[in-house]
């Protein structure tokens, strides 16, 4: 008769803590495998129900999880990110010297659970800071302060989404822990530049927008897409001059919702200047 073989222990060490879960054989192994799986579809769905529509991007038809998003998620678990350290790098390509800036540390759950390494990047090359109008800006127009913090938000992101498995997340998996996935910008990628496609509910704001503008400019359309540059262009709080818009289509988000609200202000004082119909009447 044989002699039974031994079984075989196995140890998962967890990259931070040291502990180490000590399974007698292959099938504890795997017993532990699925409560561990139970556990993280669980994470996942109390990760998807604390967002909104607004934490989300659809991009080339798949949804991503953005930076509000990433720190909501983070506040619910108690996520810890740590050792956070940015650089910057020097590159260079056909087009000639650029810089990356890069973002690494470490994301970890409170207590004895998991914990990973995360990177974050952006360079001078990234095409939503600049390429615009069919041609790369010039150095100088491009500021470098958004490529850091560009390459931060990435880091938080990609520390977030990997620690809690918030990767490949379906459409059906957003509608199922209620979000109005219609409500959901759109990412497209037209002649080599991104851009951001509106809402059905922004494409509403922006049609009152531009009536309000009309109205506003007597029907003249040029005057009022002067009018929209005007009220549309603003200085961050970072001291950047953002350059304003001539057509509402290019607005979204708080910045469309912004400038809408200016511009109902203005055409309210405008109708209370303006005399009533009672008044243009002759007894």
């Amino acid at each position: 008769m044989k002699e039974k073989e031994k079984s075989q222990e196995v140890e998962l060490m967890p990259p931070v803590n040291g502990e180490v879960i000590q399974v007698s054989d292959y099938e504890d192994l795997i017993s532990l495998a699925q409560r561990r799986g139970d556990i993280v579809t669980k994470l996942i769905n109390y990760s998807l129900k604390v967002t909104t529509p607004r934490d989300w991007v659809s991009q080339e038809g798949s949804p991503y999880l953005v930076h509000s998003g990433a720190e909501k998620v983070a506040r619910l678990f108690g996520i810890k990110l740590s050792n956070i350290k940015t650089e910057k790098m020097a590159a260079e390509d056909t087009k000639g010297k650029y810089y990356i800036y890069k973002t690494t540390g470490q994301a970890s759950l409170p207590g004895k659970f998991d914990s990973i390494e995360a990177l974050g990047t952006c360079s001078q090359r990234d095409k939503f800071f600049a390429f615009a109008r069919g041609e790369w800006k010039d150095t100088i127009e491009v500021d470098e302060t958004n490529i850091m913090k560009s390459s931060y938000s990435n880091f938080v992101v990609n520390s977030i989404t990997h620690l809690l498995g918030l990767r490949n997340i379906t459409w059906e998996m957003l509608k199922a822990a209620g979000l109005n996935v219609e409500q959901i910008q759109k990412v497209e990628y037209k002649g080599g530049s991104k851009k951001i496609e509106a809402t059905d509910k922004e494409k509403e704001t922006q049609g009152k927008l531009w009536n309000l503008l009309l109205k506003l400019s007597s029907g003249k359309e040029q005057m009022a897409k002067e009018m929209l540059l005007k009220e549309s262009g603003f200085t961050s709080k970072e001291g950047e001059k953002v350059e304003g818009k001539d057509d509402v289509k290019y607005l979204t988000g708080k910045w469309l919702n912004y400038v809408y609200a200016q511009v109902k202000k203005l055409v309210e004082k405008l109708e209370e200047r303006m005399p009533g119909d009672d008044d243009d009447k002759h007894s």
